[in-house]
């Protein structure tokens, strides 16, 4: 059963260039789900996602007027490609 109800992922340009100067983008998901963080940490890990992750923190989802929901958003480690996120699909 899925964990995520809806996941989001973009990429923007990172602040600080790459060691030679070049731009660089860093990607940025945003998950809705009812899952604790300690249980959204777990599934990061099977899937292989957790040791990609620089930072997970919480926002806010339209969904506080029932009081149910969570959204958590990830930045990636600057080192990840789209092609390491694809397990994102099995969230």
């Amino acid at each position: 059963m899925p964990l995520a109800s809806e996941v989001t992922t973009w990429q923007e340009p990172d602040p600080v260039p790459s060691a030679g100067g070049v731009p660089a983008v860093r990607f940025r998901t945003r998950v809705r789900t009812n899952a604790e963080v300690g249980r959204f940490k777990r599934r990061l890990e099977r899937l292989g996602l957790l040791a990609l992750v620089e930072t997970i923190d919480r926002y806010a989802t339209n969904w506080h007027w029932c009081g149910t929901g969570r959204g958590y958003e990830i930045l990636w480690r600057d080192t990840t490609t789209f092609a390491d996120l694809l397990p994102l699909a099995r969230l």
